[in-house]
C-alpha cells in the first residue's frame, strides 16, 4: 500500500528568511543562536552530514515539483490531480496557477524551501568554519566540511536554476539587503554560480579525505577523488540542462560541459533506500506504482514505432504488447498493461499499454538502490557535447558504446547531428526514465519539444511572493501559445 510520509522541514534557524521589511539574508548568521548550534567541530560535521539528505528529499519527495516535471515532458502520463501531474500535462496545455489558495502551491514551495534550507546550511557552516571552529583534531576534517559544503551550495543553486526564472544568490559572504523580486538572478546567472560553487568543492578534492556513505545515502564511502568526479558531473548536468529552447542551448560553453563532463563519474552514483526511514526515491514509487502513473505513448512509440506515439482524443483498444520493438528495453525495463485506470473524461490521451518495472523490487518495501545519477547520464552529457563543439563523430562513438546498444540493442547511430540529438533523447527518456528530477523536461525544453503552451521553467512560488507582499495576481507561465522564452511556442506535436 502506499505511504504519505509527513517529511519536517528543517527549522527556520535553517531557512531563507524574507522579513516584513524584504531583508533577504542568511538567517541567524550573527546572533547567539548561531554561536550555540554551529559552536563545535562535532556539531558542524553532524550538520553538514545531513546537507545532501535535504536536497535528495527536496528532488524526490511526493511534495516536490519531480511529479509534474514526468508529466509535462511526457516521459509519465497521469490524469490524477495530485501535485499538479494532471494539470501541467493537460492537452491543450494550461498555465502554472501561481495563486496562494491553489491546491498545488505547495510543490514549488516545498522544492525552493528545501534548497534555501540547504544552501543556508551549508552557509552557517562554512562560516563557523571561516571563522575558527575546527571539525577534527586541529581542523583535520576542514577540508572535507568545507568540499561538501559548497557540493551542496552548488547542486542546490543548480536544481533552482533549473526549475526557477529566478532565484536569489546568498551564501556566507552575500546578503540583499532590502531584497525585492527584483533582486533575483536570472536562471542563467543561478546556474553558472552554482557551478563556482561546484569548482571550489572540486579544487578542495585535492586533499584526502572521505565521505562517508551516510552523508550521500550510498552503498560505500566515496574517496575524494570519487567526490571530485561527482561534483564534475554535476557541474556538467547544470551546464547542459539550464537552456529554455535551441537557442538558448546555442549559447552554453559546451566545450567547458565537455570538460566537466570528461571528468565525470565513470559508473552510477546509486542512492540506497533504507525501506522509507530516510533514503527514499517517492516521488518516483508514484510514478510508476500501478494505480498511478504510467509510461507516456510518447515513449513507448520511441522504443517501438509501430506503437502509437499519442492515444488521441477517443476511445481506442489497447493496442498490443511489442513483439518485435527497435528498443528491447521494453521487455526488461517496462511491462505491457492493457488496463487503463485513469478517468476517460480528463482525456484519452492520459492512456498508456505501458508501465515502468525497472524499479518494482525496490519499491516493494522502499528498500534498495536507485541510480541518482547514472554513468549513462554523463555518457549523454558527453556525447552531446562533443555534438555541438563540431565532433559528431565522436558523440556517435560514444553512444553506440553505451546503453543504447549494450541494454537496448538498438541500431548504432549515424554520425549525423539531428540523428545524434535524437539518440540522446532516446536515452534520456528511456534509460533514465524517473532518475534525476526533470531529466526529460530539460532534455525536451532545450530542443524545443515540450508542447506548446507548457511553461519552460516556473515563477517563484505564490507563498514566497505574499512574503515580498506582491500584488495579485502573481506572475506566471504557460498556457496559450507561449512566446518561447518562458512557455513554450513550438513542440513535437
Amino acid at each position: 500500500m502506499k505511504k504519505f510520509k509527513i517529511i519536517c522541514l528543517l527549522s527556520s534557524l535553517f531557512l531563507i528568511t524574507i522579513t516584513g521589511c524584504k531583508k533577504l539574508q542568511v538567517e541567524n548568521l550573527d546572533n547567539p543562536d548561531f554561536d550555540k548550534v554551529f559552536a563545535s567541530g562535532d556539531d558542524l560535521e553532524n550538520i553538514t552530514g545531513s546537507l545532501f539528505n535535504t536536497w535528495y528529499t527536496g528532488n524526490h519527495s511526493y511534495y516536490s515539483v519531480n511529479m509534474f516535471l514526468a508529466t509535462s515532458s511526457d516521459n509519465v502520463t497521469c490524469s490524477w490531480g495530485n501535485q499538479g501531474m494532471q494539470h501541467m500535462s493537460w492537452e491543450p496545455r494550461i498555465e502554472w496557477n501561481n495563486a496562494p489558495n491553489y491546491s498545488y502551491q505547495g510543490t514549488t514551495k516545498y522544492f525552493f524551501d528545501k534548497m534555501y534550507a540547504v544552501i543556508n546550511t551549508s552557509s552557517n557552516v562554512l562560516k563557523a568554519v571561516n571563522s575558527g571552529v575546527e571539525v577534527g583534531s586541529g581542523g583535520a576534517r576542514n577540508n572535507l566540511v568545507k568540499a561538501f559544503c559548497k557540493f551542496n551550495q552548488g547542486i542546490a543553486y543548480g536544481a533552482l536554476a533549473l526549475v526557477f526564472d529566478k532565484a536569489f544568490i546568498v551564501d556566507e559572504n552575500t546578503t540583499i539587503p532590502g531584497a525585492t523580486v527584483a533582486d533575483g538572478s536570472s536562471y542563467k546567472d543561478v546556474a553558472l554560480k552554482a557551478v563556482t560553487y561546484l569548482n571550489e568543492a572540486i579544487t578542495l578534492s585535492a586533499n584526502t579525505f572521505t565521505i562517508p556513505k551516510g552523508w550521500l545515502g550510498t552503498a560505500s564511502d566515496y574517496s575524494n577523488t570519487e567526490f571530485a568526479k561527482l561534483c564534475n558531473s554535476f557541474a556538467a548536468r547544470i551546464l547542459a540542462n539550464y537552456p529554455r529552447s535551441k537557442a538558448d542551448a546555442a549559447t552554453v560553453n559546451w566545450a567547458t560541459v565537455k570538460t566537466y563532463a570528461d571528468a565525470g563519474i565513470t559508473s552510477d552514483f546509486t542512492i540506497v533506500m533504507d525501506g522509507y526511514v530516510k533514503w527514499y526515491a517517492e516521488a518516483g514509487d508514484y510514478l510508476t506504482y500501478p494505480g498511478w502513473g504510467k509510461v507516456d505513448m510518447f515513449v513507448v512509440n520511441l522504443m517501438d514505432n509501430t506503437q502509437p506515439q499519442h492515444w488521441g482524443t477517443v476511445s481506442i483498444p489497447p493496442p498490443p504488447a511489442s513483439t518485435n520493438p527497435q528498443d528491447q528495453r521494453i521487455f526488461s525495463d517496462f511491462a505491457y498493461s492493457s488496463l487503463n485506470w485513469f478517468q476517460a473524461q480528463r482525456g484519452y490521451y492520459h492512456f498508456s499499454n505501458y508501465r515502468y518495472s525497472r524499479y518494482d523490487n525496490q519499491y516493494s518495501l522502499g528498500d534498495g538502490p536507485i541510480a541518482e545519477f547514472m554513468k549513462a547520464e554523463n555518457d549523454m552529457i558527453r556525447a552531446e557535447a562533443r555534438a555541438y563543439t563540431n565532433d559528431v563523430a565522436g558523440a556517435a562513438l560514444i553512444i553506440n558504446a553505451g546503453t543504447r546498444t549494450t541494454r537496448g540493442q538498438m541500431t548504432p547511430v549515424l554520425p549525423i547531428l539531428a540523428n545524434v540529438e535524437k539518440a540522446i533523447l532516446h536515452e534520456r527518456q528511456v534509460e533514465m526514465f524517473i532518475t534525476g528530477m526533470g531529466i526529460q523536461h530539460f532534455a525536451m525544453r532545450k530542443l524545443n519539444l515540450l508542447q506548446k503552451g507548457t511553461p519552460l521553467h516556473w515563477p517563484l512560488p505564490a507563498k514566497t511572493l505574499e512574503t515580498f507582499r506582491e500584488t495579485l495576481p502573481f506572475y506566471t507561465f504557460g498556457g496559450g501559445n507561449g512566446d518561447g522564452i518562458n512557455s513554450s511556442n513550438v513542440g513535437w506535436r
